[in-house]
């Protein structure tokens, strides 16, 4: 055998896992990782067509790489044998539940991919206040297996979204006005450690790495399960999409303007989205929702102003109001993400917004554009409900998110530039409007590549590096990818 195969089967037989047949073949990682785990788990290889490619299937095909294999994780005492396997062996590798993040390498890998989608547990307490969710489920699809129960749990806002990766990014919902962010709601973390280690993180044990889960995304270990707290849910809720033609733009503007100066009914809330696509032209959509079968009041502010083409109801399930709202953009997409927040929404921030959407939609055609979108989210005073977390946010910041798609891989510099830069200036606007707190991070969940974890974390930074020091001494989170803490 080489040098860095008898390394790593000392290190595998140090940790307790099976060696057998190495000494007689060339095994690779996946065929050791093959020949540990019981029959809760499979390893899948590249002609495993249709399972291969759908659990390595991502939002944007930018974010999508071809893994050596795919471990189907059955059970966390399997998925401990991996994580010994890929750490003693410094293999690359990933660990994905839904695929929605826009970051190259952050949830997919040439080495070993770790899908978590058989941990599809859902589990409620006897009394039904906390839920057990396994970190496979899509919030699509959760919210489906939670509608007959009367309860829900404050997750994603769309179709695609995975449980795993939206919760440990921090979580804003569309219960955020009301619960805080979905960690903010957590009661407990099942996980397995960087070493293998089987365990729990809660507010009563390990109480830093529960911390450090609460925004801290794949840096810390891997999530199985996470214990939410619940909540009574509405069996019929108010909202739906609203969409304008370009000429409505300004109009939309002023009344999201309005909705977040005035609205204080923590159960209604909205996204705004300036939106051009090629082959369409520009748009405004509206998405709004109520918890709660009434339209409320602070939605009136929207009535003057004529969509071409509206889906709201009330006559709908929570679960049927989140698959109503597009959520899948074309196959095969390369796109990004970029955010920051402010503290409040002017109509001459959002005017700047505006110039930036058009300047940026202009160029579409000459850089293989497809999608150029700015989100305005408006919440109320969620800080209040805020933990003790790893993405500070008890200052209610009002994240912007950038999205921007495009088709040819020779445009991936100018759109990631070009979203770099409109950030910038948008910062120095606010910032001259008085909007920008430099204490706001950025949110994780919306973070391009290159954010520093300063800017994720602020002042918790030190603090994560502490924590990332005890769990992960060796580094083995580092070679899923993500940011470098």
């Amino acid at each position: 055998m080489s040098l860095p195969v008898l390394a790593t089967a000392f290190c595998l037989a140090v940790e307790g896992v099976s060696l057998a047949g190495m000494l007689t073949k060339p095994a690779s990682i996946c065929n050791i990782i093959q020949d540990s785990i019981s029959t809760e788990s499979a390893v899948l290889y590249p002609d495993s067509t249709y399972e291969f490619g759908n659990d390595t299937h991502h939002w944007m095909s930018s974010s999508s790489q071809t893994p050596t294999c795919v471990l189907e994780a059955g059970s966390p005492e399997d998925l401990s044998v991996a994580m010994k396997v890929v750490g003693c062996s410094r293999t690359p590798f990933a660990i994905m539940s839904g695929g929605h993040t826009s970051n190259p390498e952050f949830s997919s890998t040439t080495g070993v991919h770790i899908s978590l989608k058989r941990f599809n547990q859902l589990v409620f307490s006897a009394d039904n206040s906390t839920v057990e969710v396994g970190t496979g489920w899509t919030w699509a699809d959760l919210y489906t297996a939670l509608d007959p129960t009367g309860y829900n749990v404050v997750g994603g806002r769309t179709v695609g979204p995975g449980v795993g990766g939206f919760t440990l990014g921090g979580g804003y919902s569309w219960k955020t006005n009301q619960f805080g962010l979905t960690c903010d709601t957590v009661k407990s973390y099942n996980l397995v450690l960087p070493n293998g280690t089987i365990t729990r993180a809660s507010e009563t044990g390990n109480e830093d790495l529960f911390f450090a889960l609460k925004g801290g995304l794949n840096r810390f270990g891997a999530v199985t399960s996470v214990e939410f707290y619940t909540h009574k849910q509405s069996p019929r809720v108010y909202g739906g999409l609203l969409i304008y033609s370009g000429d409505a733009i300004d109009a939309v503007l002023n009344a999201t303007a309005a909705f977040n100066s005035e609205n204080k009914d923590p159960k209604a809330q909205v996204i705004t989205t300036l939106e051009a696509m090629a082959n369409i032209g520009t748009l405004a959509t509206v998405n709004l929702f109520y918890d709660g079968p009434t339209e409320p009041s602070s939605f009136d502010v929207f009535d003057g102003i004529k969509s071409a083409l509206s889906t709201v109801t009330n006559n709908q399930s929570f679960a049927t109001f989140i698959k109503s709202i597009p959520g899948v953009p074309v196959t095969d997409l390369r796109g990004a993400f970029a955010s920051f927040s402010t503290s409040a929404l002017p109509q001459s921030f959002l005017a700047a917004v505006k110039s930036e959407f058009e300047a940026l939609s202009a160029n579409m055609s000459s850089h293989s554009g497809s999608t150029v979108s700015y989100d305005i989210e408006p919440f109320t005073l969620y800080g209040e409900h805020a933990t003790d977390s790893a993405y500070p946010h008890s200052k209610s910041p009002l994240p912007l998110n950038l999205y921007f798609a495009w088709t040819s891989p020779a445009d991936d510099e100018y759109w990631n530039t070009a979203m770099k830069e409109s950030l910038a200036r948008l910062k120095k606007v606010a910032t001259a409007q008085g909007i920008y707190d430099p204490e706001f991070a950025v949110y994780p969940n919306y973070a391009s590549a290159s954010t520093t974890a300063e800017e994720l974390y602020g002042a918790n930074t030190q603090r994560l590096r502490e924590i990332k020091d005890q769990i992960d001494p060796k580094r083995i989170m580092d070679l899923a990818g993500g940011f470098d803490i």
